[in-house]
C-alpha cells in the first residue's frame, strides 16, 4: 500500500514537473581583446603587453592577442627602452576589441624603426 501511495506521488511529480528540473550549465563565452604597440604609428616588436595577470611579447607586428573572461582590465605596455603606456579595457561576452597604446616617438630608434 505504502509502495503504491509512492508511486502515485511521484507520477503526479513526474506529470507536473515537480522535482524534475533540467540543468544546463551555462558557459561563459570568452572576449578577445587584441593589443598593438605603437611608436608614432610603427609597430613595436618586443614590447610587453600585461592585461590583468597575462603577459605577451610582441612579434613585428606589435600584436598581441588575449582570450578573456568578460571584465575590467588594466592594460599596459612596455618597451625595452623604458617607455610605457596604460589604460583600462571593459569587455562583454563574446567582445572582439581591437586597442592600439602608443608608446611615442621616444619608443624610437633615430633611424625611424624600432
Amino acid at each position: 500500500m505504502l509502495k503504491k501511495i509512492l508511486a502515485g506521488i511521484m507520477g503526479v511529480a513526474l506529470v507536473t514537473g515537480i522535482g524534475v528540473a533540467k540543468v544546463q550549465a551555462y558557459q561563459v563565452k570568452a572576449a578577445k581583446l587584441w593589443v598593438t604597440a605603437i611608436a608614432i604609428g610603427t609597430p613595436i616588436e618586443g614590447a610587453e603587453i600585461k592585461v590583468g595577470d597575462n603577459t605577451c611579447t610582441t612579434g613585428k607586428n606589435g600584436t598581441c592577442v588575449f582570450e578573456l573572461k568578460p571584465g575590467t582590465y588594466e592594460v599596459s605596455v612596455h618597451e625595452h627602452g623604458g617607455q610605457s603606456a596604460h589604460t583600462e579595457v571593459t569587455l562583454e561576452e563574446k567582445n572582439i576589441r581591437f586597442i592600439s597604446l602608443d608608446l611615442g616617438a621616444k619608443a624610437l630608434h633615430p633611424s625611424g624603426a624600432h
